[in-house]
């Protein structure tokens, strides 16, 4: 345990409980430092005091002797010397407290610290004594007057009792913070009870006027209904009650319950209960707001257009006199329906006449290669028939069921054919056909396959795809004999290719037949059966 005075100058010179480390000990006044400062030379620390004095006659280190040592703050070891634990100077008295050398100064200064340390009466009259005695010293032996506190009888020095023990006593009166007045007797006449209330302030003890803040009529409080309106606590009640936008009222209707603000403004303007009067004034008095689109599509006196409308006719008579308008107007009603069917006849005309001229122009030559080769009628209305086919692959968007050609069969790797549709707004598809087989198939057989792609309408439709396609290779001989496989959706994931079937198999390309048909039959030419013609096959995709 390390022992040193209390002078103000050079190290710290107190009683510590552990010796402090050599290289915290000032090399000048073997004390710890204080304010300590580290020499570039040797690393030795110093205190400001020491090596200021030290200066005034040397120029060398005090422990290397190097002539050029500069010196630096060391912040780490002052932090780490006034963490250090040390006795207090009254120790000898009896104080037993302990603590860090940052504590100290609090410790002998505080009023409330040491007790053994010597302090001087505050009420100046000369004499030192122990912080312990101090208290009996100013109310016994103290030279200064000593007076008692009017109002909690504490007793002291006048200018204690007059300064600092005024700013706290609790049983101080004081004046409302809010000003709110003593009530008036009613008995008393109108001019003497003003008076008397203009100097009626009520006064509480110190200690009592927070209760008091919290019962008083004239604090300004918040809306229990939290509406943010700040208001004297006297009106709180009526406002609650009958001013908040925020209280809790009844819908007169249907009595559902909600903040007036809601119900009042948006709610009963909308009440599925309130009842309204009929637009059209008819004889029923009172409607529910629920009710009243089922009136009106009843209602005798409400407009409505004539039944002929979809023709030409532009009368809106109320529903009682509509059947009485039709029959007051039947000439007239027939002779437009007569100008409306002549007109759409026409229209018809003019359509398949624009129809047939543009499937003969864009298309002549595939019609003209495929009729050629038909030797009956059949195969001449068949061959038509797969040339309007051509005409609809070769038209953009399609929508099952749908036909696809394969021109060029012979030379042909792969054939994708353009994008359609299940369903109008429908899942977006693709057909993949090999004609040298793929798979399984490879070199042996016919494989068809079909994508499941991204459509434009995924997010509006429903997942997984659920559904069967057929899948149909066309005789180009007659309506008849075709060649047909099914695959059925029912399970898997929304990418790019599906793994929703059930029927056919998987391939790496996506789902369908590998072995759809051999190429044994496909190239077999009967006298009713004929799938390649002219190196060129139809295919169909029809959703069942």
């Amino acid at each position: 345990m390390a022992v040193a005075g209390t002078s103000e100058v050079g190290g710290y010179e107190y009683t510590f409980i552990e010796t402090p480390h050599h290289r915290y000990v000032c090399n000048i006044c073997i004390h710890p430092c204080r304010d300590p400062y580290l020499t570039g030379c040797c690393g030795h620390n110093f205190c400001k005091y020491c090596l200021d004095d030290y200066r005034k006659t040397a120029i060398p280190c005090p422990c290397c002797h190097n002539e050029n040592f500069i010196t630096v703050i060391n912040k780490q070891a002052d932090r780490e010397i006034r963490s250090l634990h040390l006795m207090c100077t009254n120790k000898e008295r009896g104080c037993e407290w302990q603590g860090e050398l940052n504590d100290v100064n609090n410790h002998l200064g505080n009023i409330d610290g040491c007790q053994f340390e010597d302090v001087k009466c505050f009420n100046e009259c000369g004499k030192t004594l122990q912080r312990r005695y101090l208290t009996s010293h100013v109310e016994t032996e103290c030279s200064n007057c000593h007076v008692e506190c009017q109002y909690c009888h504490i007793s002291g020095g006048n200018q204690f009792i007059e300064g600092e023990h005024k700013e706290q006593c609790p049983k101080l009166p004081l004046a409302c913070p809010n000003n709110c007045k003593v009530s008036c007797p009613r008995r008393k006449s109108r001019k003497r009870r003003a008076r008397s209330v203009a100097n009626a302030l009520q006064y509480f003890p110190r200690e009592e006027i927070e209760a008091h803040r919290k019962e008083c009529p004239l604090e300004m409080v918040q809306c229990l209904n939290k509406c943010e309106k700040e208001l004297q606590r006297r009106y709180l009640s009526r406002h609650v009650q009958t001013l908040c936008p925020r209280r809790k009222v009844d819908c007169q209707y249907c009595h559902v319950t909600g903040e007036h603000k809601f119900i009042k403004i948006e709610h009963e303007e909308k009440c599925p209960k309130r009842p309204l009067q009929c637009p059209n004034n008819c004889e029923v008095e009172s409607i529910l707001t629920e009710e009243m689109e089922a009136h009106r599509k009843e209602c005798p006196l409400e407009m409505v257009v004539c039944e002929y409308h979809s023709v030409g006719c532009e009368e809106k008579v109320t529903r009682k006199r509509k059947r009485e308008h039709e029959k007051e107007e039947m000439e007239k009603h027939l002779l437009l329906t007569k100008n409306m069917l002549n007109t759409s006849l026409k229209k018809i005309d003019n359509l398949m006449v624009v129809l047939n001229q543009t499937i003969t122009s864009q298309y002549h030559h595939s019609t003209t290669s495929v009729i050629g080769t038909a030797s009956t009628v059949s195969e001449a209305k068949w061959s038509v028939r797969l040339a309007a086919m051509t005409a609809m692959v070769k038209s953009g968007h399609q929508v099952c069921p749908v036909g696809m050609i394969v021109t060029d069969f012979a030379k042909k790797v792969c054939f994708k054919s353009h994008t359609f549709y299940t369903h109008d707004k429908g899942y977006k598809m693709r057909l993949v056909v090999y004609p040298a087989g793929s798979g399984d198939g490879k070199g042996t057989h016919l494989s068809v396959f079909l994508y499941l792609m991204k459509g434009p309408h995924d997010d509006k439709l429903s997942w997984p795809l659920r559904g069967k396609f057929k899948f149909t290779l066309l005789n180009q001989t007659s309506d008849c004999e075709h060649h047909s496989e099914n695959i059925i959706f029912d399970d898997g994931t929304s990418d790019n290719i599906t793994s929703r079937v059930s029927v056919g198999e998987r391939s790496a390309y996506g789902w369908g037949h590998p072995k759809f048909v051999s190429n044994e039959d496909l190239h077999r030419v009967t006298s009713t059966r004929q799938y390649l013609k002219d190196d060129c096959i139809f295919l169909q995709i029809r959703k069942l």
